[in-house]
């Protein structure tokens, strides 16, 4: 018996490795495929002699990184409407199964600046009077550096 290391992983060589992260992985596909009748009636009636061949679809998909409920959310979304009967539910699940979209990371939002809200693309360029002796806020269009609107120049 191969020794282990704390992670649970076997010791030793890359073979053995490999080995135990498929079985891992086929375990959890097996799993998928077994609560596939879970998550519709339509699929309440997948023959046992399919499992199998279903099992090594799904291993597939999680090869490719995909989640287990990514494959569940797959076959859900390629089940027929609601009322409508499906005939040949291992059938359905094999060939929404067969291609393997490869896998899409999420993509990050775009950052908003932390700085102030952004002004209109007509206020910008526009500077606020730094006298103070207005009661609102006087933005006006310098020229340069000035920092004192025309009336507080004058």
């Amino acid at each position: 018996m191969a020794d282990t290391r704390p992670d649970g992983e076997p010791d030793g060589e890359p073979e053995a490795r490999l080995a135990a992260r498929l079985d891992a992985q086929l375990d959890e596909a097996r799993a998928l495929v077994g609560a596939l009748p879970l998550l519709s009636p339509a699929l309440r009636h997948i023959p046992p002699g399919m499992r199998d061949e279903l099992t090594r679809l799904a291993a597939r998909w999680l090869a490719a990184g995909h989640a287990s409920a990514d494959v569940h959310e797959h076959v859900l979304r390629g089940l027929p409407g609601a009322g409508t009967p499906v005939q040949r539910p291992g059938g359905l699940v094999r060939y929404l199964l067969r291609e393997v979209p490869p896998r899409t990371l999420p993509r990050p939002e775009p950052s908003q600046p932390s700085s102030a809200p952004r002004l209109s693309s007509r206020l910008e360029g526009a500077r606020e009077c730094a006298s103070g002796a207005h009661t609102q806020p006087m933005l006006f269009r310098p020229f340069g550096d000035e920092a004192l609107c025309a009336d507080c120049r004058a």
